[in-house]
């Protein structure tokens, strides 16, 4: 298949640690092996987790700050091992914000043609009453999101 014939150029994958955003990065890296495709990983780092964790630790706020930017920056450098080892390259982010609103913004930039995330993240209970990220992503997205289970790949 020629690039030109590609059905997906642009691949964004979000991903928080998650078993399922795991399998999302295995099923998304040998769909870029068929495509040819590009591919953007990107972890966002919640503000809103950061700020309350930063209210319980009082005078903590930079360290935890520390610790999350670490954290995200190594998820996200295991992440691309994997594609590494599928034999595909990726670019990397680490960003702060609202995650699916991040991550409609830069598949938006990058004019992406297929978002691939895992159906369920981190979040635990706070997932229950305000929706997944994937939820959301899926609600407002303007390209096709695949959802990933643990069992695609």
């Amino acid at each position: 298949m020629t690039n030109s014939e590609a059905l997906f150029k642009e691949i964004l994958i979000p991903v928080d640690g998650s078993r399922y955003s795991l399998a999302a990065v295995r099923l998304a890296g040998r769909l870029s092996r068929i495509h040819s495709s590009r591919i953007t990983l990107i972890h966002v780092i919640d503000t809103q987790v950061e700020e309350q964790l930063c209210r319980l630790k009082k005078g903590e706020c930079e360290t935890i700050r520390r610790n999350m930017q670490e954290e995200a920056e190594g998820l996200v450098r295991d992440m691309k091992r994997e594609l590494l080892e599928l034999g595909v390259n990726a670019e990397t982010m680490v960003l702060r914000g609202t995650p699916h609103e991040i991550i409609l913004d830069i598949a938006s930039k990058k004019e992406t043609d297929l978002i691939v995330m895992g159906k369920l993240g981190r979040r635990g209970i706070k997932r229950i009453l305000l929706g997944s990220v994937a939820e959301r992503v899926l609600e407002f997205s303007t390209c096709p999101v695949l959802c990933v289970t643990d069992r695609n790949c």
